[in-house]
């Protein structure tokens, strides 16, 4: 089975990190609290689809700062490729039809967050720990 490469983007301004509700619509997580993310394009690197999901979804210009981890989801369907990004130009707004909701939260407010995967909370789990 092939697995499907996805990169998620991890945007931390202060003690908050950037999440957003998916829209109810979508297959993958309808109405999960989520990273930014989305399908690496064929030809595309990590770092190069990290820039472009960041400008389709939310409609910034950001820049990889490092690479944080990758796992399996949904069944080993899918790769997540989890990186640690900056907002270099703009402020966040939705910009299509992937989420209905953006809002910056503490790791606190995550935990109370309803629904999201216990594997995104690890990772912000990790980041606030550093």
């Amino acid at each position: 089975m092939t697995q499907t490469q996805v990169v998620a983007l991890t945007i931390k301004k202060e003690n908050k990190f950037l999440l957003g509700r998916r829209s109810l619509a979508k297959k993958v997580a309808p109405g999960y609290w989520c990273p930014i993310s989305g399908k690496i394009e064929i030809g595309e690197s990590e770092e190069q689809a990290l820039v472009r999901e960041a400008y389709e979804e939310i409609g910034v210009q950001i820049k990889p700062i490092k690479k944080l981890t990758t796992f399996d989801i949904e069944s080993r369907k899918n790769l997540l490729h989890w990186w640690l990004v900056e907002i270099v130009q703009g402020e966040p707004k939705i910009n299509n039809d992937e989420h209905t909701e953006l809002a910056w939260f503490c790791f606190d407010e995550i935990l109370k967050l309803e629904p999201i995967f216990q594997e995104d909370i690890a990772v912000y789990r990790s980041l606030v720990s550093e």
